[in-house]
């Protein structure tokens, strides 16, 4: 599943800016809850080596609430599957 993730042009394994490849496509992952639930995450995230905190957008208030929010934007290539997926037989 690591390799649908693409490098961006310094190598990182973990790009944090499009290149303008028309074969990628952004996958936002957003977390919604009060600070201390959202920092929780956060760190959940990092000790499984899924995303550094600083990945992470800074957080920011949810209007009408006292949540915040934070998003994580990652590419991917075009058209992968997702290798955990199953084909039912049917």
């Amino acid at each position: 599943m690591a390799e649908e993730f693409l490098s961006d042009s310094t190598g990182s394994a973990r790009p944090n800016s499009d290149a303008g490849d028309p074969d990628r496509e952004q996958v936002k992952f957003t977390i919604i809850s009060s600070r201390e639930g959202v920092m929780a995450e956060i760190r959940k995230f990092y000790v499984m080596g899924f995303a550094t905190v600083d990945e992470w957008s800074p957080l920011t208030p949810v209007p009408n609430s006292d949540q915040v929010m934070t998003i994580l934007i990652r590419y991917r290539k075009k058209g992968s599957t997702d290798s955990s997926s199953r084909k039912s037989g049917r």
